[in-house]
């Protein structure tokens, strides 16, 4: 082995009977393989692992595809092939309680040691031979270095190995700042030039690629410093082109910048409200907070970073929007229905989900709706209505709105005719989960028994008349199924004579 190699021991992985088979397997067929990248970058980092999912790749000279499905047959596992011309395979299996995620993969070059340096960053280019280390053949198993990997873990660095590599799969761009997200690593100056050098080839990629870079570095707590960076280094423009026509739109006097750098801060703002929600709310229901922007809307992918996309984009159609009224003040109006049309042509670009698409919409469209109900006292009827209206969004609209109200900092925010009572908002937020805890009352009628007391076919009214007498039965205005009917009657009565009009 070259002299310029380094080895470091390692004990880990030894006693996995997955890793076992891998490697008795591969030997009875004479193939040369390697575990390769994350997850011994994570061994030296010492990450806590915090699930029994375990994502492996492995490198092989040659027969990968092979492998992986004699492996997949003798394991009962699923293997789907990922990159037929690249040789690139993917094993799925359960065991033990633990899932594995196992990637095969040819040399795209003709050693090892080529095709480590076309991997994204060093961190990711240790390797082990894995028949060495299950064998114990040739002594003790070590981790082989050929890229200068430990040292930038160790200095907690992220190094491009090669100039080129953003330039072969820009991706990588953001690949950058989800590690230094994850890991809390600093991305190397060289490595900072290339990226912005490169961030314009961002454009062309994927969007479902885009997508899962973005959810990973936003669903990270204090995702802020890392998406400030981005817009530093212009990637983030190059991903949002949107983002361009929002620098340098004046707000007036309730605010203190821009809309893009007022966005970015409420990012900020809302990750410091999630941060401590302990100060403001019960332990009890900061946790039930905490878990519900947890909840994976798609695979890995939780309600929260959604949730800060919105921050960054619930002013999206302030520029198309802004206008000098007559009394001489700088006006949005509407600039969050406009803005929810906007950000569903990014959500199709990203190729989000439905689900995913919907929450980012209601999001910007309902951004303002707290700001509104929490300028006086809000009474049982706004707030039940809003919690109707907004279902499970009512959480993040809630913080999000709050959010954007202490991002604003300007001469006139201080005004005391500009009332927002942040103690409502918390309040409310309570009242959410409470209300979740209580069972839901049954309803005096339902719809088959409102069209035959009316004598109506079915159709929208129906509906209308359901959902005033959810309300009415909410706020106790209704108790009794005779009290249900007499409203029934007085809302349809009303319905119809407004038709008539």
């Amino acid at each position: 082995m070259d002299n310029s190699v380094k080895l470091y021991k390692i004990r880990l992985f030894k006693d996995d009977r997955v890793l076992k088979k891998i490697a008795s397997v591969s030997k009875e067929m004479n193939l040369e393989i390697y575990l390769v990248g994350g997850a011994l970058r994570d061994l030296l980092v010492e990450e806590k692992r915090s699930s029994n999912s375990y994502e492996w790749d492995f490198a092989l000279k040659r027969g990968a595809l092979k492998l992986g499905r004699v492996l997949a047959q003798q394991l009962k596992a699923s293997f789907v092939v990922l990159d037929g011309k690249n040789n690139i395979g993917r094993l799925l299996h359960k065991e033990g309680g633990k899932c594995y995620q196992l990637d095969f993969a040819d040399f795209r070059a003709d050693s090892l040691r080529e095709d480590l340096k076309l991997r994204d960053f060093t961190i990711n280019t240790l390797c082990l031979d894995i028949n060495n280390l299950v064998s114990g053949a040739n002594g003790p198993s070590y981790i082989t270095d050929y890229l200068n990997a430990f040292k930038d873990i160790k200095e907690r660095r992220i190094c491009v190995t090669a100039p080129r590599n953003f330039k072969d799969d820009p991706v990588r761009i953001l690949r950058a700042f989800t590690f230094s997200g994850r890991m809390h690593f600093k991305i190397a100056p060289q490595t900072e030039n290339l990226i912005k050098k490169n961030a314009p080839a961002l454009k062309y990629v994927a969007g479902e690629r885009i997508s899962e870079e973005l959810a990973k570095i936003l669903k990270t707590p204090g995702s802020f410093k890392y998406i400030l960076q981005m817009d530093k280094l212009r990637v983030l423009e190059n991903v949002f082109p949107e983002i361009k026509t929002m620098r340098g739109i004046d707000q007036g006097d309730y605010h203190h910048l821009d809309v893009w750098r007022h966005s970015l801060e409420t990012l900020a703002q809302f990750e410091k409200l999630l941060k401590n929600l302990c100060a403001n709310i019960p332990i009890k229901y900061a946790k039930k907070t905490g878990m519900f922007f947890a909840q994976n809307i798609r695979q890995q992918r939780p309600r929260v970073w959604l949730v800060k996309l919105a921050c960054l984009f619930h002013d999206i159609a302030k520029p198309q929007t802004k206008f000098i009224g007559e009394d001489e003040k700088i006006h949005f109006y509407t600039h969050e229905k406009k803005g929810a049309d906007f950000v569903q042509k990014i959500a199709y670009r990203l190729k989000l989900s439905g689900r995913e698409t919907n929450i980012f919409k209601r999001m910007v469209a309902y951004h303002l709706r707290p700001g509104q109900l929490v300028n006086r006292i809000p009474s049982k009827k706004a707030k039940f209505r809003f919690f109707r209206d907004l279902k499970d969004e009512a959480v993040p609209a809630l913080l999000l709105a709050l959010a954007d109200r202490r991002a604003m900092r300007g001469k006139m925010s201080r005004c005391k005719k500009f009332v927002f009572l942040e103690d409502e908002i918390f309040s409310m937020l309570v009242e959410f989960f409470k209300e979740k805890e209580k069972p839901r009352p049954q309803r005096l009628l339902d719809g088959d028994q409102i069209k035959d007391l009316l004598s109506i076919p079915a159709g929208p009214l129906i509906g209308t008349v359901l959902k005033m007498l959810e309300e009415a039965q909410n706020l106790k205005q209704v108790r009794t199924r005779q009290e249900a009917e007499e409203l029934a009657l007085k809302v349809f009565t009303k319905q119809s004579t407004n038709s008539q009009k």
